[in-house]
């Protein structure tokens, strides 16, 4: 698959008025290949890189004292990363881990600040990736305040085929409820009942 072309036909419509040539970009993108529960960003460390989703679902957890908690995910055409670490460049609890296997371009700090000095024209796309990203993380964020019994549906359409890859024990930590919740709420879905 020509994921550089995909991610073209992705960014394009943010800045119509632009004709950016991915090629440039292509020099300081890394494709991986991960599986799922494999961790990209241990807690304790700093965030040095950000990920363009091709592929799958990625998680963003944290620890409590009842276990590890689900803070958000991301899908294909979303950029994950420990927004928190990578902003001030400091350490975290937060980890970054696979929820599916997942294809995804990876670009560092570093190579992203060479890339605007060298290129930038791509800063106006920063800036637009930037907003979208708010965008969706502010529409994540309503979902998951709605509660698990109100915002499931709507939750499962947002993101479709996550469920497939999530615990049940996973989705009640995302959205702070019980696992029992969890599957009451998923036999009535099935069942057209929400």
């Amino acid at each position: 698959m020509d994921y550089l072309a995909k991610m073209k036909e992705d960014y394009d419509p943010l800045v119509p008025d632009l004709k950016l040539d991915y090629t440039k970009v292509e020099l300081y993108l890394d494709l991986r290949k991960r599986k799922k529960d494999e961790v990209l960003k241990d807690a304790s460390s700093i965030e040095i890189c950000s990920r363009y989703i091709c592929e799958g679902f990625i998680g963003l957890f944290y620890d409590s004292e009842k276990g590890p908690v689900l803070s958000e995910i991301f899908q294909a055409t979303d950029v994950a990363f420990d927004f928190q670490s990578y902003l001030k460049g400091e350490k975290t609890q937060n980890y970054i881990k696979c929820l599916s296997d997942v294809v995804y371009y990876e670009l560092s700090k570093k190579s992203e600040m060479t890339l605007i000095q060298n290129y930038p024209e791509f800063a106006k796309l920063g800036l637009k990736i930037n907003h979208r990203l708010l965008q969706r993380l502010q529409l994540r964020s309503r979902i998951k305040v709605m509660g698990i019994t109100k915002g499931y549906r709507e939750f499962v359409e947002f993101m479709p085929g996550v469920e497939i890859h999530l615990s049940q024990s996973k989705i009640a930590s995302y959205f702070s409820c019980s696992e029992r919740t969890v599957r009451e709420i998923q036999h009535a879905l099935k069942l057209g009942k929400i």
